[in-house]
């Protein structure tokens, strides 16, 4: 007999396992599917074909409900950590903010960036006018 819940945990680290060795992080967008590839392309794009379609993005933010409510058990909890699972997308997106600011105060030598202000990519300028209304607020 075939348990549909755990069908769909080993579907889901398989294509974790994946994403991760191609992207380097779990950082998935919630609307990530697996791709749709046939089996000569499987091969190039390391895709199997028998996970076309997978809808890895929502099984990630699945997963961080689960744990967050504390109904993950222990060892899904450990494969997801052995592969950096981003338990907290806020928490990331904070730390990536406050790098940006460090780097951009380390060239500029202050934190007044304009609003069009990039650092490494970043959106820095934005991430700091954002920072500082959420501080007024609190």
């Amino acid at each position: 007999m075939i348990n549909p819940e755990r069908e769909h945990w080993r579907r889901g680290i398989e294509a974790a396992v994946i994403y991760h060795r191609l992207h380097g992080d779990l950082r998935v967008p919630f609307t990530y599917r697996v791709p749709a590839v046939d089996e000569q392309e499987a091969e190039a794009t390391r895709w199997p074909a028998s996970l076309a379609g997978f809808p890895l993005g929502q099984w990630i933010a699945d997963a961080r409900r689960f744990y967050a409510r504390g109904e993950m058990n222990a060892d899904r909890v450990e494969q997801l950590e052995k592969l950096g699972m981003v338990w907290s997308r806020y928490d990331v997106a904070w730390e990536e903010g406050l790098a940006a600011a460090r780097g951009w105060a380390a060239e500029a030598g202050h934190l007044l960036a304009p609003l069009d202000a990039i650092h490494q990519g970043y959106r820095v300028g934005i991430w700091l006018k954002n920072a500082r209304a959420a501080a007024r607020k609190a």
